[in-house]
């Protein structure tokens, strides 16, 4: 299997999940805005932007309430690299930070007919959570709601029952769902590697 891992940061998850696929003779490449954490001993294989990037992405998104809705070049490039790339599964690890625009992914994952497997825990569900200046709820939950409601191939994963229900709550409902807890990493990243069998 050839598994992308996608973040904001490497975590010491995607870290664990990347050195247990490659023990198992399989390839894990990690996408990331920020490069490595303390704690993860790895590095980004793809890095996904720069701090400019990201400034102008949370500026825009700040003043107009559309957190994930920018960063289309940035998007289209990583896009770009994961096509080259044609990997099995792509890993959404965490979509709430401002690097990525959500609705042009979605977009081209699906066209692509790329099966994704999407995390969340209760405060990272995407679309939900963030300051701006101007409020536009409405506008914001019927892009998501219509951006994950159409995205075939999601398979979204919650690290708990409560995190399901919100999420579901916010939009992200109508997709096979699965309950893997962090609590124990070494027990989730074997969940996540029979998932990504699974899904691809």
């Amino acid at each position: 299997m050839k598994i992308v891992l996608i973040n904001y940061s490497v975590t010491p998850m995607m870290t664990a999940i990347a050195k247990r696929l490659e023990e198992l003779g399989h390839q894990a490449i990690i996408a990331t805005a920020t490069g490595d954490v303390e704690g993860s001993r790895r590095m980004a294989d793809l890095k996904i932007g720069n701090s400019v990037d990201r400034a102008v992405h949370n500026a825009l998104a700040w003043l107009s309430d559309t957190h994930g809705m920018h960063s289309t070049r940035v998007t289209a490039s990583l896009l770009d690299r994961i096509i080259a790339l044609n990997p099995d599964v792509v890993h959404l690890a965490g979509l709430n930070n401002s690097f990525i625009n959500i609705p042009f992914m979605a977009y081209v994952l699906m066209r692509c007919k790329m099966p994704v497997a999407l995390s969340v825990t209760e405060g990272t569900i995407p679309g939900t959570g963030r300051k701006s200046l101007i409020k536009r709820d409405r506008f914001r939950r019927r892009t998501m709601e219509s951006t994950f409601g159409a995205w075939d191939l999601l398979h979204l994963v919650c690290n708990s029952k409560h995190t399901a229900e919100r999420a579901a709550e916010e939009g992200l409902d109508g997709h096979p769902t699965y309950i893997i807890s962090t609590d124990n990493t070494a027990k989730a990243v074997e969940q996540y590697i029979t998932l990504y069998d699974n899904i691809k």
